[in-house]
């Protein structure tokens, strides 16, 4: 959700608040002027308009508003569900050691200002205090609770995509030490032979150096196949399966795809593309969801990898971005990434079909 929905959503919400206090106002015999109206402005648009992207200062902006209108004598009335926003908002978003004791501070302060304006009102001021500690206390242990629920999550998929790299590179490395281990030990044993026959038979001593050429070649054959086969043995058809294992591992990704067949080295090169890409959605995002566009548009094939979270910190692209733009611009292609528009990141390749560069 953009910032131009949040502020659609705090203006309807500021604007229910504002309906909803005059037949409270009417209810208790009291009266709204237009300075309890502007208090429920800023209350609302403060507090709906900046939950998501500054939670701290949405309760901060919650409590004051609402503080305030309260001691000058206006009805109780829809303006206290800013407090219960904020107060949710900041401990959905914020650690414990974060949200607790601000949220608690506020607890404080919003309990005073109801029972001192409560002493004249309620027959038990201090009964009706409590009462409404209670009620500010369970939008904060919901938002906690979700919080500690999406950190749990979070850590679930970063550790299922670590023992995914862990596994990889054990594979990887059984696979070179059965390559290179078998060629440098025959390389070795000849090489001894070659040292020890070199003067008295240097027939056996060539035939040696001849073996030690071809199981050198052959090794370096083979190991050239083998992370051949690493950097590129999947293509654009290996990609909606990409896709189910990162969405078992907590991530909830919409895949859009025209997977008609490509040359081996594009299809290798989307792969990594969106590979990558996802990687960097679960270890930077934060809780999000992506989205996978594969489209094609007259001879390109169109990449397109978002989402609506974080991003990575800072404007350097990092060692997985420049990697990423040096495979599609070396295969003809243009790269693009970058913060999106309303919140977010994305990631946009366009590879030429009919190879040609650009």
């Amino acid at each position: 959700m953009g910032r131009a929905a949040d502020l659609a959503i705090a203006a309807g919400f500021t604007a229910a608040i504002a309906i909803g206090s005059t037949p409270a106002a009417t209810e208790q015999e009291t009266t709204v002027t237009a300075g309890g109206y502007a208090l429920i402005v800023v209350a609302g648009l403060g507090t709906l308009g900046l939950r998501r992207a500054a939670p701290g200062w949405a309760l901060a902006i919650a409590m004051v508003t609402v503080f305030s209108y309260l001691q000058l004598g206006y009805p109780f009335g829809p303006i206290q569900l800013c407090m219960v926003i904020g107060m949710f908002e900041l401990a959905r978003q914020r650690p414990l050691r974060i949200s607790l004791p601000a949220c608690g501070i506020a607890t404080v302060v919003a309990t005073a200002s109801i029972i001192s304006r409560a002493l004249g009102d309620a027959e038990s001021p201090v009964l009706f205090g409590l009462a409404w500690t209670a009620w500010l206390v369970l939008p904060w242990s919901l938002g906690a609770l979700v919080h500690v629920a999406v950190a749990a999550r979070d850590r679930a998929r970063r550790d299922l995509m670590a023992r995914a790299a862990l596994e990889e590179r054990m594979r990887i490395a059984g696979e070179v030490h059965d390559v290179v281990g078998h060629g440098l030990a025959v390389v070795a044993m000849q090489a001894g032979v070659a040292l020890l026959v070199f003067d008295e038979q240097p027939d056996q001593a060539r035939r040696s150096l001849e073996a030690i050429r071809t199981t050198s070649a052959e090794s370096l054959a083979e190991l050239r196949g083998m992370l051949d086969a690493v950097h590129s043995g999947q293509s654009e058809k290996d990609i909606p399966d990409l896709v189910d294992r990162v969405r078992a591992g907590g991530l909830s990704v919409e895949l859009t795809a025209d997977l008609d067949a490509l040359d081996h080295d594009k299809g290798a090169i989307a792969y990594r593309v969106v590979q990558e890409s996802l990687t960097n959605v679960v270890r930077h995002a934060g809780p999000t969801s992506a989205e996978v566009r594969i489209t094609r548009q007259d001879n390109d094939l169109r990449l397109q990898v978002c989402d609506r979270g974080r991003g990575p910190a800072g404007n350097d692209e990092g060692r997985g971005l420049t990697g990423m733009r040096e495979r599609v611009e070396a295969a003809g292609g243009r790269f693009e990434s970058g913060r999106r528009e309303g919140g977010g990141f994305q990631v946009v390749a366009t590879l030429p079909l009919d190879g040609t560069n650009r």
